[in-house]
Order: structure tokens, then sequence, then C-alpha cells
């Protein structure tokens, strides 16, 4: 079975000849730095450099961002605009019409013809976005202090994604996509189900469907403690979520058993990497019955910590390939 056949029927409860070997996040710079003073080779640079040393399953993120590449950049968490006005001046460097380099998406399509190559599409979610630009604590506030400026960002955020669906499936099909949101942390969403029902799901109730128009594989990525929110994304019409932190108190398991038909990727608990190989198998072993009822890809339930080291790295790949294989 090709590359993408295997991720494609994985997501959607197809039968595969192995559940498909990736990892959706890539790795945190320290920890590939720490990897290079323990063998991994200098010249693996890109992430796709690093998963194909590895021997990883093909899977290419295209993440399109809604602003110029040469946007006015602030400190992370920190506004780039406070109101409306400045809102108005600061669109000069954002929504722009190519929104991904067209020539690379082409060329990833030509391999996805050819079975070898899945392509995940991500677009920055109704939350995300607006965090973006407001900051955190000001995005928090704005909720109540500014609603029509929330609602204006969105309504604009919307239109360009709508536009960006059109583009890409000209060029080319992905296979599934994720929105970023981040939205919950280790004790649950960050909004209420009122504040999530009043400024965001009615947007994703407009994106949705054109996504499912196009047979693309809609899926939430927000970190921290989901189960709450879980019922409420559900309720706008996608289909599934990850990373499932274990830390946040997250559990593939339990959550399956309450969402027999939703997909998830993620769920291995990377806490646990460094802990040698009876941890792992433990692990493995916790997840195995969900990985063998299909629509669930295993993967760490985020990037790995530094604390993995390149020989521990290589001990989870190896028990990773060892119960996608056994899980079929």
């Amino acid at each position: 079975m090709k590359n993408r056949e295997r991720i494609v029927n994985a997501l959607n409860f197809k039968p595969v000849d192995r559940v498909p070997v990736v990892e959706w996040a890539s790795w945190w710079e320290k920890t590939t730095d720490r990897w290079k003073t323990e063998g991994l080779p200098g010249n693996c640079v890109t992430e796709w450099e690093i998963r194909d040393y590895f021997g990883l399953d093909r899977l290419n993120q295209c993440w399109v961002r809604p602003r110029i590449k040469n946007y006015p950049r602030q400190e992370e968490g920190k506004p780039a605009i406070i109101t409306r006005e400045d809102y108005k001046k600061y669109k000069a460097y954002l929504y722009q019409e190519e929104a991904f380099d067209v020539k690379l998406l082409e060329s990833w399509g030509k391999e996805q013809k050819k079975g070898e190559l899945s392509i995940w599409l991500t677009l920055e979610g109704f939350f995300w976005w607006p965090r973006i630009l407001l900051g955190i604590e000001n995005h928090l506030c704005a909720f109540y202090d500014n609603p029509e400026l929330m609602n204006e960002i969105n309504n604009d955020l919307l239109a360009h994604h709508k536009k960006v669906i059109k583009q890409m499936m000209n060029v080319c099909e992905p296979d599934f996509m994720t929105f970023a949101e981040d939205m919950s942390y280790n004790k649950g969403p960050m909004i209420s189900e009122d504040m999530f029902n009043e400024f965001i799901a009615p947007f994703y109730k407009q994106i949705v469907p054109e996504l499912k128009k196009n047979n693309i594989v809609t899926i939430v990525d927000t970190d921290g403690n989901i189960k709450d929110l879980v019922p409420w994304f559900l309720r706008t019409g996608v289909d599934g979520f990850l990373p499932l932190e274990k830390q946040a108190g997250v559990d593939i398991v339990s959550l399956r058993k309450i969402y027999p038909k939703i997909r998830f990727v993620g769920g291995f608990d990377k806490m646990i990497m460094h802990l040698g190989e009876k941890k792992l198998r433990e692990e493995f072993e916790r997840i195995l019955p969900v990985m063998k009822q299909g629509g669930f890809i295993p993967s760490v339930d985020h990037q790995t910590p530094p604390a993995v080291s390149f020989e521990n790295y290589k001990l989870y790949l190896k028990l990773l390939n060892e119960y996608c294989r056994k899980a079929v």
C-alpha cells in the first residue's frame, strides 16, 4: 500500500497494511541540536530531511498564514493592534492574494498523485488568529470589550480561508487539514461554551462545509485538556482532534469510548519517552486498542522534548513501527 492511501484510509476507518508511522509535529530545535551531538547527521536540517532520515511516512504540511512574509513582527503574545483603526492600517500586511507557494504545492501534488506523499493543510483558527493580532490578554478581554472588532477580524479571516481553499484545490487536494487553535490549557477551555457559540462556532459552521465539499478531513489542533470542548466543536461539523496531551489529562482510550467515529492524531505520552523500553511498551499497549479500531494515527502528543536522547527516539520509532504493524 502506498503512503497516501495508507494515511487517507487510516483517517477514514478503512483497511490499511499497517498504521501510518508519522510525526504530526516537527521537532524542537533544542531536541535536534542535542541529537546532532549524539549521531543525527548535520545535513538533516529541515523537518523533511529529518523525517526521511528516520524513515517516517511522507506527510508534508502547508501552513497558510494570513499575513505577508515581511509583516511588522511583534513580541510573541504581545499586541500588533489594539483598536479597529489599528486593524484597518495593519490589514495592508494581511490576507495576501498569493497565500502559498504555488510552484512548491504543484511539485507536492505530482508526488501526491503517485501515492508517495500525503498533503496536510493548516489554517489559523477563529480563536487563534485574533489572539495573534490582539495579544493574549487583550484578546481574552475583547470577547467582552470589543466584540465588533473580534467579529470583523474573523469575517475577514473566513473570506481569506474560502479563497485559499479554492486556490489550493486548483493546485492539489489536501488529504486532511488542521485548524490551529490552542483554545485549551491543562484545566480546560480558555473561554466558556457561550462565548464559543457566539464568537467561534458561526465561522466554523461556514467554513467546514467548504472543506467537506472538497473531501478534506477537518481536524482541530488544540493543546491542553480538550474534553469539555470536543462536543462544542463536533456541533460545527469538524471530524477530529489532535494532539491529545496525556500530561494535560487527555486519555485517547477514554475519548474513543465516548466518540467511536471521531478521528484522532497523537495521543502518545511524550513525558515517558526517555524512560526506557518497559515504559514505552506500556504506553503503546495502552493505546493499541484504539490503533486497532482505525480513525487514529498515533504520534507523540506534542513536540519531542529535549530530555529525549537520540537513542531514546530511535527506540521509540522502533516500537512505533512494531505496534503500527501489530495493530492490523
